[in-house]
């Protein structure tokens, strides 16, 4: 995903004006540790948790850059950027979603 900004950021003594933020290229591992990272630091978090604050982490970690560059946006940037993440993040693909069918699931897995 790509994010023109309304208003450039300064990061590493430039002017940011678009951000890449490749969210597809994240791992399981990537979003654990963005939740082990905000748990580090104090700031309350649950399992369920699409806060803000989550969100431009996670974002952060798919553009390779500190949060505190993405929470430098304007509101609105930043409001945009959370809102793609949790979108990213809750959406389901139905051409992707497995089917018991699936022969990728192995079938002796126990019921939940």
């Amino acid at each position: 995903m790509q994010i023109q900004l309304k208003k450039a950021i300064k990061y590493k003594g430039q002017d940011v004006f678009m951000l890449d933020i490749p969210l597809e290229d994240l791992t399981g591992n990537d979003l654990i540790e963005v939740e082990e990272e905000i748990m580090r630091s104090g700031t309350p978090f649950s399992a369920t948790d699409f806060s803000r604050v989550y969100c431009i982490a996670v974002a952060a970690k798919a553009a390779h850059l500190p949060p505190e560059a993405l929470k430098m946006t304007n509101a609105r940037d930043f409001s945009r950027i959370v809102t793609e993440v949790r979108n990213f993040l809750i959406a389901t693909d139905s051409e992707t979603e497995t089917t018991s069918g699936d022969s990728t699931i192995p079938e002796n897995l126990p019921a939940v």
